[in-house]
């Protein structure tokens, strides 16, 4: 016999109910410390890779133009004769102008050396550098110049345009002037015609040799007359101009960022000077200088021009004495609540705290002029 009683499912009660939603609670809680936890170290790792990222690039981009300074083809600077011709902006190019820094005068509130007008907005405390080298680029001159152009061998002839700055030399002399046009050559054609006019230079015909002393303001002669002498081939060649000052200033994020300008170029923020790299905290240099090649002391640049011991035999100490470079960078995270609690580190002789969560590593590295170690 069947039976018709039908059974009523049973409710939860209060209780059972708030156990189950303290326990849904907790679990959910555990679910987003879990998320919370791996999104701070997410955070964290990248901040790091960001900031190392960030210093392998700004080290290697400057120990290249610290490494090449006064670089001329293939003599020191102390063996070859400069000749500026190029119109401004164009710096002189010698011995002592290589290598330049410049540092923030706390006592005074002013910069020393007077950074160039052209630098502004730099963090009051950081240095600045100044560095001039030519960049060789394998252009080698194919047919003497004695005249208002030249011609070299194509294609590596440094793509070049209008306006460049540019280092013709030939290991005894060297000019600086400025490119009028750089064509490109056909096809056909294995030499570009490279010309340096009036409306860029004061001067048009590069001697090397002329039968009077050139004139002391540079206004050039006409022409290459009889027993002057001109650039041949070889081994006369091409070497593209750097003139780079790096600084410290508040890039487009708000943050302290390094900044390059070409001092060859006109100004036209934000082409020149450009922002490199944000997060840039702080630089400071310390020089080494020395004679033939030895560091006999160390110094930084407020101790310019004349650092305390001089070399044995050397004159007062100038920036022609640089012979190293170490560079301190302090970086900073773009990211602020990163770190737990400040954050302790030391820098440039003193012990710095942080207290806006941002991660801070310093970096190191010292840098030898090469061609000043010859």
């Amino acid at each position: 016999m069947k039976s018709n009683r039908f059974f009523k499912q049973p409710g939860f009660s209060l209780i059972e109910l708030m156990v189950a939603m303290a326990l849904g609670t907790f679990l959910l809680a555990g679910v987003i410390q879990i998320f919370i936890s791996n999104k701070q170290s997410y955070r964290l790792q990248e901040g790091q890779s960001r900031v190392q990222e960030n210093a392998r690039y700004v080290l290697e981009l400057l120990g290249r133009d610290v490494r090449e300074a006064g670089y001329t083809g293939c003599r020191g600077l102390n063996k070859i004769t400069t000749v500026k011709v190029g119109n401004p902006p164009l710096p002189s190019f010698d011995l002592n102008s290589a290598v330049i820094g410049r540092w923030w005068d706390q006592s005074s509130s002013s910069w020393s050396v007077t950074i160039p007008a052209t630098v502004t907005n730099v963090v009051a405390g950081t240095d600045v550098l100044t560095i001039q080298r030519g960049d060789s680029c394998g252009a080698t001159i194919t047919d003497n110049a004695a005249s208002a152009t030249m011609k070299v061998a194509w294609p590596n002839s440094c793509g070049l345009k209008a306006g460049d700055a540019t280092l013709v030399t030939d290991c005894s002399t060297a000019h600086m002037f400025k490119v009028t046009t750089a064509p490109e050559p056909s096809p056909s054609s294995l030499k570009q015609t490279v010309t340096h006019g009036s409306n860029n230079n004061t001067a048009t015909h590069l001697c090397t040799e002329y039968t009077n002393p050139y004139p002391a303001d540079n206004n050039g002669l006409s022409s290459c007359v009889a027993g002057a002498k001109i650039y041949t081939s070889p081994p006369a060649q091409l070497l593209k101009f750097a003139s780079y000052t790096y600084f410290i200033a508040l890039g487009t994020n708000g943050l302290p960022s390094l900044f390059r300008l070409d001092n060859s170029s006109v100004v036209d923020y934000p082409n020149n000077p450009v922002e490199l790299v944000e997060g840039v905290e702080n630089m400071q240099i310390t020089y080494g200088i020395g004679v033939s090649g030895i560091a006999s002391s160390y110094a930084a640049d407020t101790k310019f021009p004349t650092p305390p011991t001089a070399p044995a035999g050397a004159t007062p100490n100038d920036w022609a004495d640089v012979i190293s470079a170490r560079i301190d960078l302090l970086f900073e995270s773009i990211d602020e609540n990163i770190t737990i609690g400040d954050q302790s580190f030391i820098y440039n002789g003193a012990t710095v705290t942080s207290s806006d969560g941002r991660i801070r590593r310093v970096f190191s590295t010292t840098i030898t002029i090469r061609n000043r170690m010859l």
